[in-house]
């Protein structure tokens, strides 16, 4: 089972949690700056964290501006992908941004032809309606 928390701006044991993971995904998937400037960025940011049995397994890091929200960063925890994780934590968030008043949401990515990887990034927010 699998228990879904939204955290406004979290507090230093939720980052330390999601900087764990972020840390597991660097290098494949993100640049060595990235653990760094998470935990400024968290400071100012929101996340929609899903864990089982209390550990955090997934994540996705928000913003707003311009009327829009912004995701930042998502990851998963390398034992838990592949479970459907992504769709289920995408799935809340879009509902949660529907529910907030939000028509738009906005997330950046890293071009395939600079980090094939990224390719499965794209079909990802594809499936959930994100256009190029």
């Amino acid at each position: 089972e699998y228990i879904l928390h939204l955290y406004q701006r979290p507090n230093f044991p939720i980052i330390a949690e999601i900087l764990e993971i972020v840390n597991l995904l660097t290098p494949e998937w993100f640049t060595p700056n990235v653990p760094d400037d998470t935990r400024r960025d968290l400071l100012f940011q929101d996340v929609l964290c899903l864990r089982q049995d209390g550990k955090l397994v997934a994540f996705l890091v928000f913003t707003s501006w311009d009327g829009s929200l912004h995701i930042t960063l998502m990851g998963t925890h390398p034992d838990y992908r592949g479970k459907g994780l992504g769709f289920m934590r995408m799935h809340h968030f879009l509902y949660h941004a529907k529910h907030l008043g939000f028509e738009r949401v906005v997330t950046l990515t890293v071009p395939p032809d600079v980090k094939p990887v990224y390719q499965a990034t794209i079909r990802f927010y594809e499936k959930h309606g994100f256009v190029l």
